[in-house]
């Protein structure tokens, strides 16, 4: 049997249909009313320039596949490299940035290795259904929103029609390819190297509602962390730490994963090789002994700092126990988040004593308040690093915990599987840590 002739007029047939999509511009551009053709064209290019180049790039790769088969070796078996028999010529529905498009491929039998394949296969990328553009757009969509909106998203935006399925399955195996890319990068390392600032850690979770494998709901904890770059800002006084400008961080490396802490603490480890970081100047956290064991663990000694912001919530709920839901417990929290931020663990030690005689119920807050300053005592001198220009809280792991993988992977109605919020997870922190490009590097 014979294999058909390739087509000569694939140039013809596209120069015609450019003449068309032209003549169509015109038309539009005639009928569109006073003031209307600037907006007019544009709408219709929108949807006719796409499926133009939808034809263009289908047009130009069938006929590049057809002329390749009628060379010698893809007649051949790619195993014995002996000649094959053509037994017809399939159609197969490929998905690209572009759209689908749908190309013809021959189809052929080897009688010594007795199978059948398609030679340009494999010669033309075509073992796979989706392009590498294509995954990463969808990839890039799935960080950002769920299947579906990720889906309706890709529709509008680019013209491709996908199922919210088949958009979640695809960036999800996307995912720990990108994982693997973002190990050892050496552009990532060189990023965050020659980023100028203090190194800080920041480490925190937050639980996400998951499913385990007997099919039971439960909430599991992720665990984020982020090691960053920052340069110090000016000199501030305790008075001045809610309107002083800290600076921007240079660069930012974060990941999140439902682990462990011994898995955490690994994941910690490698980032920091990968980054080439030894020590780092600051270790930040909510007062979760885990965060600061990890740290002391990975990085050595740091200057650990509590949250400011955990820290006032503490003082903030011991007031109102104190002084109930009133001005009087709204204005002892002030002075007290002052004295804590001027002096430390002493001024508020020094404050609680004076408060005398209390209720039981007052008491028990105030000596649970003062145990919990007590256990942070080092990490309080908030007025020395305040006069230094550095950081005491940890927005950055908060904005990640509500950013990074709230927005996410906490919205209504989400029940995860533990592997797969995983592998969204990576997707999230690549654009967090902006590493997508380097992650997608020669890709197009």
């Amino acid at each position: 049997m014979k294999s058909p002739v390739p087509p000569t007029t694939v140039r013809d047939i596209l120069v015609e249909r450019l003449e068309s999509l032209l003549a169509e511009c015109d038309r539009v551009m005639d009928d569109a009313q006073f003031g209307q053709i600037f907006h007019d064209l544009d709408d219709f290019l929108l949807v006719a320039g796409k499926k133009f180049l939808q034809e263009l790039y289908q047009e130009k790769l069938q006929e590049r596949i057809q002329q390749a088969e009628q060379n010698a070796e893809t007649k051949q078996c790619s195993d014995c490299k002996k000649k094959t028999e053509y037994l017809n010529t399939k159609a197969k529905t490929f998905i690209s940035a572009h759209g689908a498009i749908r190309l013809k491929r021959q189809y052929r039998y080897c009688s010594c290795c007795d199978t059948n394949f398609f030679p340009v296969e494999a010669a033309f990328g075509l073992t796979t259904p989706h392009t590498t553009a294509l995954t990463r757009l969808v990839s890039r969509c799935c960080g950002l929103w769920s299947y579906r909106l990720a889906a309706e998203n890709l529709q509008e935006l680019c013209g491709i029609y996908l199922s919210h399925t088949t958009v979640g399955n695809i960036a999800v195996n996307t995912a720990e390819k990108i994982s693997d890319r973002l190990k050892d990068n050496a552009d990532i390392r060189n990023t965050f190297q020659k980023a100028t600032g203090e190194i800080e850690f920041y480490a925190d979770g937050v639980f996400v509602h998951t499913r385990n494998d007997e099919g039971k709901a439960e909430y599991r904890e992720f665990k984020i962390g982020a090691l960053v770059k920052r340069e110090c800002g000016a000199f501030a006084l305790p008075s001045e730490w809610a309107t002083r400008k800290l600076p921007d961080p240079t660069v930012v490396s974060a990941f999140a994963s439902i682990v462990d802490k011994e898995e955490f603490q690994e994941r910690c480890q490698k980032m920091r090789r990968t980054l080439g970081v030894g020590g780092v100047s600051s270790a930040l956290g909510d007062g979760a002994k885990w965060i600061w064991n990890v740290s002391q663990v990975v990085f050595g000694k740091s200057d650990e700092c509590l949250d400011i912001y955990h820290g006032a919530q503490h003082i903030s709920d011991c007031g109102k126990v104190l002084f109930g839901e009133s001005q009087a417990s709204k204005d002892w929290f002030e002075r007290m988040r002052l004295v804590l931020l001027s002096e430390g663990f002493p001024g508020m030690e020094r404050e609680l004593q004076l408060l005398g005689t209390l209720e039981e119920k007052q008491q028990a807050t105030v000596d649970t308040l003062l145990e919990y300053l007590k256990n942070n005592a080092q990490r309080l001198n908030y007025a020395e690093r305040l006069a230094m220009g550095r950081a005491i809280g940890s927005g950055l792991i908060e904005g990640a915990c509500k950013n990074l993988i709230g927005k996410r992977l906490k919205q209504t109605g989400a029940c995860w599987r533990v592997p797969r919020a995983n592998r969204i997870a990576i997707l999230c922190a690549t654009l967090y840590s902006n590493q997508w490009k380097q992650a997608w590097k020669n890709t197009y």
